[in-house]
């Protein structure tokens, strides 16, 4: 997914379909002087939207560490902490 702000990219990221209503997100990156203006609640949310649509019902991801309070503000929960980059995940609502 490509995050356009007047039609320059400000933000990106990758969905995996892994088949079994399980997504990996991956490489979620905002551009260094749009960090912190709400661009990244954005991407996650329309990759969210985007993965409902495909039938996932939960995602994860490998985070940085220092991206563990973003990922918690969006309702991501760690399920592995250990190692270089934690595993969060998150449940995403089905149905209408």
């Amino acid at each position: 997914m490509l995050l356009l702000l007047e039609n320059t990219p400000v933000g990106a990221a990758r969905l995996d379909l892994m088949g079994d209503e399980t997504a990996w997100v991956r490489t979620v990156a905002i551009s260094e002087e749009c960090q912190g203006k709400g661009y990244g609640r954005m991407l996650m949310t329309g990759l969210e939207k985007f993965a409902s649509q495909y039938g996932v019902e939960r995602l994860l991801v490998n985070a940085a560490r220092d991206a563990v309070g973003f990922y918690g503000a969006l309702g991501w929960t760690v399920v592995e902490s250990g190692g270089e980059n934690p595993v969060l995940t998150k449940e995403l609502r089905t149905g209408p």
